[in-house]
């Protein structure tokens, strides 16, 4: 299953991955009218265990087809070519880093992920008092406004940290893979803030400025994405479905 060329259908399969996962759970940002999902973890997925070209149609393709079918076709633009390079920098990287790293690296980066998810956590549970505790939240299959207590996502973070640490300790995961998909991420968190303050946001007669206030929910994004696809592939390794 691991190609090193580009495989049409790979890139077919992993489209409709990103597709599904994109709008499997969507939860509304009032704010920027945009909204988080998990479609990131099937991006990491296809940069994983396929190639940079079959990460970048999927990542752009799917999500792009995610926001046209949903109501969200105002970021289908810039979610055509800011996935589109989250995916393929994933690859390239993945190419450069794979195998690099153990031990003590794998204890220090669960450590951070774990600080950062909690900053973003926080900054989301204060920023959803200023919108409006009982406004922020909005699952789109079960529509339904809902407070989620900071109690509960500091539980996630620790959580978090616990997974992360448990699979970079293994031999299934480097840290140079997770470096690889933060940078990745990180890219198309910059990328949606310039597209939300230079055009979607005042297209849609909001402040440019309220992008600012997407950045810690695509950067939870990221750690999502991180948090299934890494367990995801460790265990295909495991049960030899994929080469490391």
């Amino acid at each position: 299953m691991f190609k090193r060329e580009f495989s049409v259908v790979d890139a077919v399969i992993f489209t409709v991955l990103v597709y599904v996962a994109t709008i499997v759970i969507q939860i509304y940002q009032p704010v920027t009218g945009g909204y988080f999902n998990v479609g990131e973890s099937m991006i990491y997925l296809a940069a994983l265990i396929s190639t940079p070209l079959v990460a970048g149609i999927a990542g752009g393709v799917g999500a792009a087809l995610a926001d046209l079918s949903t109501g969200y076709a105002i970021f289908a633009p810039g979610t055509l070519i800011i996935k589109f390079i989250e995916g393929y920098i994933a690859g390239r990287l993945l190419k450069t880093l794979r195998g690099k790293h153990r031990s003590l690296y794998a204890v220090i980066t669960a450590l951070v992920y774990t600080i950062v998810f909690l900053v973003i956590s926080t900054t989301l549970w204060a920023g959803s008092i200023y919108i409006g505790p009982e406004k922020w939240l909005y699952m789109v299959f079960n529509p339904a406004y809902v407070e989620v207590s900071i109690a509960v996502w500091i539980a996630l973070g620790i959580g978090l940290g616990a997974v992360v640490a448990i699979i970079l300790l293994r031999k299934y995961i480097t840290t140079g893979e997770v470096a690889a998909l933060a940078v990745a991420g990180s890219l198309m968190v910059l990328g949606y803030f310039l597209y939300e303050y230079f055009y979607s946001n005042p297209a849609a007669g909001r402040e440019p400025i309220a992008a600012i206030l997407e950045v810690p929910v695509n950067f939870g994004q990221v750690v999502v994405g991180l948090s299934i696809s890494l367990p995801l592939v460790a265990w295909l390794r495991r049960a030899g479905y994929v080469k490391s």
